[in-house]
């Protein structure tokens, strides 16, 4: 290829602007789309890379199977660091526990990511200080080191060290400052502090009692990770917590331990199958979606690539006359095929810079389809392996119309009879063409089928109405403060707030996890989900018991734990044995409980799984559910004065019960938008390739339907035969794409108990959809074919 290659090829796109257009506009939504996905891709699969021997540093996870719904957390008791290290087989360990307490700089708070850490997690971690001493501010009791985002939050702009910072009451000096850690890291802080920091209120129990943190170990080379599991299982199950666990909740084990441990490399923590399918899944993934997406970004650039090489193709084919020309003037075959190259690599390189400008542009919008900060993924080296990637993809792609070009005969080409391709080449465009309508209709389905199933599940009933209801959580030390004094009471007494109750944890929201053993009818212990309440709960939320009665606040005061009065939900009386639920009522289920009504059924946890036995009783609890006809701006004005009154060290978080029950389903609804953004990208390529179809396939049956105009056919009959050219593809696609869909809608389908009434119209509006489109992207050239002078096609 030499400059004046592509000084032919720049005159060309000028001279056909609307062609350079389509052109160029395609390839870059497709170069795009494929950049921002396998910057996706590369995000997920270099979880961890930047920590010196991942492999070795294993994180310790732990499973508490005495929880209503076990579940693998990346926390473990924090004294099995020292069995760890006592073991031999350890060389470094440390410990990451969140503090959460807002950080205090003057009359501001602000939540900062703070950790309290070892020593150790300097060198594990590979943490090397921009500014000050590291190791000072992990050993010194009033010690602090911020990130650069950390120091930007509490300061803005100004110089952090020798700054102070209050924490809860403990005044913290900043001794150095950090590079934010990359995104793609399992342990994410903003702040750190050593494990003998003032600020950690705990550290002289945090061991004895048990209590549980995130726990990193480094293993010695050659260490065997089996071994040490073992011993730290073992280590767990002779704790004092776990034996008091089990003697308290022997029957609900089977035989089976209080709590499992593995040991887990920070290598593969990310796509830990065990973790993603907890409550934290949001902050982790599966290699099957992450390949399934780079997938996506592979075909939707082959989508786009098609309709380079469908557009080529007719443009080679209409070039037939200069092509001969150029043949008879001694033009070779290497000659030929480097121009057509030439304009392939400069096609190519216009359309992957536009495409990188695009995609920079919409970042913002992807990373937050995908719930994951992809700031990082511009980088040089990244842009460059793109624009070579894009260079060689469209090498290939322009190869074929070389081959046509390299193929075509003067004398023909001169003479107008050189404008068509052989049948096996229509046939591979064709054939490119129905994967472009399989896939778009295949997407189009599946996005059609999650939207329908995220919002029946978004919109589902609770089981009561949500409407004009806050929940504000307390600080976790409010949990032991009676509900009718101090700052609930206040609460109930402003203007606006109709009724307050509180509940161990927020329907919707799934962090606090309790069980309770009740007697059954025929006298076994049954272990179900237990929920507390206060006495109000009911009241406030419009419900009533379906038999027997709900909770009274007169007689079951939070000060008196021993009322002796509990309900269950049906579900819960059957599990107790009861033939219906309303022979339940009354009946005594501890020697100091008895049920005094059904209650309501309450999706807890939403229409993903089948209603589960649970009881309520009554106990002072954090989270508030607040009554109030009053927007959430005005109430948080309202609340805010009496919050900073109790809590002055807190920050408040208020939000309205829709929003609470809406996160739950936040990742189907990104899924929704990243499959309607993909079936867009597809649908609109997939219009692109019918169009140029459509626009050679008038051009290549010109003289026949010219003929069939002279021998009586009229406009009806030339519109049948031009849809029945352009029905093929949508019907071929529609056999492969469809059946593909159903399979994956299935799928999805089965993470869910309630299933929206459904059928096949997913299926058959992707169809519709298809047709829509193919008509409209043929509409243009199927009028051309009916206006078509008879004397100009047979003159051609």
């Amino acid at each position: 290829m030499i400059l004046r290659d592509f000084r032919i090829g720049w005159r060309l796109l000028l001279q056909h602007p609307a062609y350079s257009l389509v052109v160029t506009g395609g390839l870059a939504i497709g170069f795009a789309a494929c950049f921002l996905l396998f910057g996706y891709v590369a995000f997920c699969l270099n979880y961890n890379s930047t920590i010196p021997d991942n492999d070795r540093l294993v994180l310790v996870k732990q499973r508490i199977n005495i929880f209503p719904r076990p579940e693998w957390e990346a926390i473990a008791f924090l004294p099995l660091r020292d069995v760890a290290l006592a073991s031999g087989m350890v060389a470094q360990a440390s410990i990451a526990k969140q503090i959460d307490v807002p950080l205090r700089v003057g009359s501001e708070l602000r939540a900062v990511n703070l950790q309290i850490v070892d020593a150790a997690f300097q060198s594990m971690f590979a943490v090397a200080a921009l500014e000050g001493d590291l190791s000072a501010a992990l050993t010194q009791v009033d010690g602090l080191a911020l990130t650069v985002s950390g120091a930007r939050k509490l300061f803005g702009g100004d110089t952090v060290l020798g700054r102070t910072v209050d924490v809860g009451g403990a005044v913290l000096q900043v001794r150095a400052l950090l590079p934010d850690p990359p995104a793609n890291s399992t342990q994410l802080y903003e702040a750190l502090a050593g494990t003998n920091s003032s600020a950690w209120r705990e550290r002289e129990t945090a061991m004895t009692n048990w209590t549980r943190a995130g726990l990193y170990l480094k293993l010695k080379p050659g260490a065997s990770s089996v071994a040490l599991t073992a011993l730290l299982q073992q280590a767990s199950d002779r704790s004092p917590l776990t034996q008091q666990m089990r003697s308290v909740a022997a029957g609900m084990l089977n035989g089976g331990k209080v709590s499992d441990i593995g040991l887990l490399p920070l290598r593969d923590a990310y796509f830990d199958a065990d973790l993603a399918a907890g409550h934290t899944a949001e902050h982790y993934g599966q290699r099957s979606s992450v390949y399934s997406l780079a997938a996506g970004g592979l075909l939707i650039l082959l989508l786009a690539t098609i309709n380079y090489v469908n557009l080529a193709t007719v443009r080679t084919l209409r070039r037939q006359r200069e092509i001969g020309i150029s043949k008879l003037l001694g033009a070779g075959a290497w000659r030929l095929a480097r121009q057509f190259l030439s304009e392939a690599v400069l096609t190519t390189v216009l359309a992957a810079g536009a495409g990188l400008i695009l995609a920079w542009l919409l970042l913002p919008v992807f990373s937050d389809l995908v719930n994951r900060p992809l700031d990082g993924i511009f980088t040089w080296r990244a842009c460059a392996v793109a624009l070579a990637f894009a260079v060689c993809t469209d090498v290939c792609a322009g190869a074929y119309p070389a081959w046509l070009a390299h193929h075509a005969l003067p004398g023909p080409a001169l003479a107008g009879r050189g404008n068509t391709e052989i049948i096996a080449g229509l046939w591979i465009r064709r054939v490119l063409t129905i994967a472009q309508f399989s896939s778009a209709m295949a997407l189009s389905a599946m996005a059609l089928a999650v939207s329908w199933q995220t919002y029946f599940a978004s919109h589902a009933s609770p089981g009561f109405d949500p409407a004009y209801l806050l929940v504000l959580p307390l600080p976790s030390y409010a949990r032991d403060t009676p509900l009718n004094a101090g700052f609930v009471e206040q609460l109930r007494r402003l203007p606006g707030i109709e009724g307050v109750a509180a509940i161990s944890e927020a329907v919707g929201r799934e962090g606090a996890r309790s069980t309770n053993r009740l007697r059954g009818k025929d006298g076994h212990d049954v272990s179900m989900e237990a929920k507390y309440v206060s006495p109000e709960w009911f009241e406030v939320h419009r419900l009533h018991a379906v038999y027997g009665e709900t909770f009274d606040a007169r007689r079951d005061a939070v000060d008196n734990l021993q009322s002796g009065r509990v309900m269950v939900n049906a579900a819960g009386a059957l599990a107790l044995g009861y033939a219906t639920p309303q022979e339940a009522v009354g009946k005594l289920v501890t020697t100091d409980y008895r049920i005094i009504g059904i209650a309501p059924e309450i999706r807890f946890q939403g229409v993903r799984a089948p209603s589960r036995a649970v009881v309520y009783l009554v106990r002072p609890e954090p989270v508030l559910s607040i009554r109030t006809g009053d927007s959430l701006q005005a109430s948080y004005d309202n609340i805010a004065p009496l919050w900073r009154r109790h809590f002055p060290n807190d920050i408040m978080e208020i939000k309205t019960q829709q929003a609470v029950l809406a996160e739950r389903y936040a990742d189907d609804a990104r899924l929704m938008r990243i499959l309607a953004a993909a079936s867009a990208i597809a649908i609109a390529l997939a219009g692109f390739g019918i169009y140029v179809l459509s626009a050679y396939s008038v051009q290549r049956r010109r003289r026949e339907i010219v003929l069939r105009k002279l021998h009586g056919a009229g406009r009806i009959d030339i519109a049948l035969l031009m849809v029945r050219e352009f029905s093929m593809p949508v019907a071929a696609g529609a056999l492969i794409g469809l059946p593909l869909a159903w399979l994956a809608i299935q799928r999805y389908l089965a993470g869910y108990a309630e299933r929206a009434p459904m059928g096949v119209w997913p299926l058959a509006a992707a169809v519709a959809l298809a047709l829509l489109l193919a008509l409209l992207a043929t509409a243009r050239h199927t009028l051309a074919a009916l206006r078509m002078s008879p004397s100009l096609a047979l003159h051609d």
